[in-house]
């Protein structure tokens, strides 16, 4: 059974879950990460606690859209897990966007589509027998783009023409995405790749952070692997590719 329980949802999102109008089918549970703070760390600015769990779901109206949903749910403060009600009530946060759903929000209203799209978000409170009596939890459903997520054998083993074909739509998401007021830590699997229409999608907001910078810089390439400057990972992630270009600093394209 899940750890995410909801008052106004069934016992647990594992079957059907109803968010805002819509109505989503669980289809399996992806992830569970948990975000465990102590006192100190609410008291230093780190808090809200809470754990999240991503699944793959599908919309139940006549689309089945396929789609990921994201459940943030506030937890204890570690220590007091097992302490009275009050104790936990004492601690809830009534009023809490996740800054994912933040970051969707402020980019589909920008019209930025290099993005999934977001379908659906509520934001709840706790009943008063669950983990954080009147504590936040929020649901947030995006849609599956096609394509995969890059990853580093599958996109060295490209020719050079289509390595050099991402880059570049790789370049213009990440422009795109800049050019609205948002950043992501770098990472090739956050590189969606429709490969029969050479389409590029970026995801991965769940840590997203605001940006004035507009600057390109290759570097961006070599974050998300893209390039490979000359590096100790050669010995653990060696490329063998056989069409390589190299540049003047050594960089391997």
């Amino acid at each position: 059974m899940s750890s995410l329980e909801s008052p106004t949802r069934p016992e647990s999102p594992v079957d059907v879950v109803d968010v805002g109008p819509s109505r989503w089918a669980i289809v399996s549970k992806l992830q569970e990460r948990t975000n465990i703070l102590s006192q100190q760390d609410v008291t230093d600015g780190l808090g809200p606690a809470y754990v999240t769990e991503k699944f793959l779901c599908s919309s139940l109206d006549s689309s089945n859209t396929p789609a990921f949903m994201r459940v943030y749910k506030q937890v204890p403060i570690a220590g007091t897990e097992i302490k009275k009600a009050s104790v936990r009530a004492a601690q809830a946060v009534k009023s809490y966007e996740p800054i994912e759903l933040v970051a969707l929000k402020s980019l589909q209203e920008k019209g930025c589509d290099v993005i999934p799209r977001l379908l659906a978000y509520q934001c709840d409170e706790q009943a008063e027998d669950d983990t954080v009596p009147g504590g936040f939890i929020a649901y947030v459903i995006w849609e599956k783009v096609p394509g995969e997520s890059l990853n580093t054998q599958k996109f060295w083993g490209y020719s050079l023409s289509e390595r050099e074909e991402i880059r570049l739509k790789f370049r213009e998401a990440y422009k795109a995405v800049q050019a609205c007021g948002y950043g992501l830590f770098p990472g090739i699997k956050k590189i969606i790749y429709h490969r029969p229409t050479q389409t590029i999608y970026l995801s991965g907001f769940s840590g997203p952070y605001r940006t004035e910078d507009t600057q390109w810089s290759d570097d961006i390439y070599c974050a998300y692997g893209l390039v490979r400057p000359p590096t100790a990972l050669d010995q653990i992630f060696p490329i063998t590719s056989t069409d390589l270009k190299y540049d003047d600093k050594g960089w391997r394209w």
